[in-house]
């Protein structure tokens, strides 16, 4: 048994022993980079441990942190409540409103902007009684969706790869495909988690409201379907803090549009971490307790898995799961087969890593004579190797996680997982059919 293999295996290992005997799976798979790369490869552990993101890690912690100010002071709530006068009755329009918003925002130069949205959205639904799995895959949708517009660094990067390997490429129908392929996936998970009973409870508000009854709205507990409209009392003023909190959220966004820009190499969660330590300095008390909203355990998890995949890449197990894909005889398998590996290395790190790393792989199944002259399969490929985002081992995912309720994290968790890793399968298939199939005959 060759190295490469023996570190794929030891990467199911991780997965089976963290499922069976419930270990932290960050854990175990630094705890696996280590052994791997030090003791199995020869690495040194400077480099092993290179590997580990700081850059993602530091995302999770600032976005995380500021937020969870932001939830400690009460300012989140205050801002759930007030969306309550404007959304009414339809609360099925709010997961819908909140992927317009995630998709617009993620457009505007990096997709990471769009994860100050996130803790807002999982806010709206555990407030609304929505399934925070239905609104995680939405944000999750909105973010991709945003991040291959060819204003964001997604797309750009994968119409400079394309057109670096002289393959013909149009930006903007790319931009086109993927948010129509993850409005029809939120649509699918809207009907799944619940969407049926939003709209059903809307109507009964409406209905209830209309024939004098709508006094009968107050609770937001309990399993009447005529429940899920808060009632509508003042609103509690403001403190000077709770609004200083608020306002620090439009300057995030704002301040990280200003140095992308300008060209300024910052992290969203360098931004982040700074307005939380401004506020925490304001005030000490509330930074103490807002550190306990972080999820260090997803940060972990992000740490551990984006640490030992960094092995396997150096290692040259990803290349060599390429080239075997290049080897099928039959393009349309091979593709299939790229577009897997692309969806399944992308759940646990980079996006834009695998899609330059598979692109050039791909390049002999695309040119004339190779099986596959269209180019639909680069857009098959990107869209296949973003779909799987919402997974809780890569940046997206874990942040939808550490954004939600508390006690709901397992669920959001595990239903992530599954969902995450069925789009490593499904996600491939469907582009493959409706990007690649129709068009072999032309």
């Amino acid at each position: 048994m060759t190295v490469e293999i023996i570190a794929l295996v030891v990467l199911v290992a991780v997965f089976a022993i963290s499922a069976i005997r419930n270990v932290h799976m960050g854990a175990l798979a630094l705890v696996a980079a280590v052994l791997v790369g030090v003791l199995l490869v020869g690495e040194p552990l400077d480099d092993v441990l290179g590997g580990f993101p700081v850059d993602a890690l530091l995302i999770l912690l600032g976005i995380t942190y500021l937020f969870g100010i932001a939830r400690t002071v009460g300012a989140v709530d205050w801002l759930v409540d007030r969306s309550v006068r404007l959304i009414g009755d339809r609360v099925a329009l709010i997961p819908w409103a909140m992927l317009v918003v995630g998709t617009l925002v993620a457009c505007l130069g990096t997709s990471h902007a769009a994860f100050t949205i996130v803790p807002i959205a999982m806010s709206l639904a555990h407030k609304h009684r929505i399934h925070t799995t239905m609104m995680g895959i939405v944000m999750s949708s909105a973010i991709v969706g945003g991040a291959l517009a060819p204003t964001s660094i997604v797309g750009i990067t994968v119409m400079t790869v394309a057109n670096a390997a002289e393959i013909p490429y149009n930006a903007g129908l790319m931009f086109a495909l993927s948010i129509g392929v993850n409005a029809l996936v939120v649509l699918v998970a809207f009907f799944m988690f619940g969407g049926r009973e939003l709209i059903a409870r809307g109507r009964a508000a409406k209905a209830a409201r209309t024939s004098g009854g709508a006094a009968s709205l107050g609770g937001v507990g309990g399993g009447s379907g005529v429940t899920g409209v808060l009632p509508q009392t003042a609103t509690q003023k403001l403190t000077g803090y709770q609004l200083l909190t608020l306002i620090s959220i439009p300057v995030l966004v704002i301040a990280f549009f200003t140095l992308t820009i300008n060209d300024v190499d910052l992290n969203l969660g360098a931004v982040a971490l700074t307005i939380a330590v401004l506020l925490a300095f304001i005030n000490p008390k509330v930074g103490r307790e807002a550190l306990g909203k972080v999820d260090w355990g997803t940060i972990l998890l992000l740490g551990g898995i984006i640490t030992y995949v960094g092995v396997l890449t150096r290692l040259g197990a990803i290349d060599q799961l390429g080239e075997a894909a290049r080897s099928v005889s039959v393009p349309i398998i091979a593709a299939v087969v790229l577009c897997v590996i692309a969806a399944l290395v992308s759940a646990f790190a980079s996006t834009i890593g695998i899609i330059g790393a598979l692109v050039p792989l791909a390049v002999p199944l695309l040119v004339p004579g190779g099986g596959l002259e269209m180019t639909g399969f680069i857009y098959a490929l990107a869209i296949s190797a973003s779909l799987v985002d919402c997974a809780p081992f890569g940046t997206t995912g874990a942040t939808i996680v550490a954004s939600g309720p508390e006690e709901d994290r397992p669920r959001l968790y595990r239903h992530l997982m599954i969902w995450g890793l069925s789009m490593v399968v499904i996600g491939p298939v469907i582009t493959i059919l409706l990007f690649v199939v129709p068009f072999l005959g032309a």
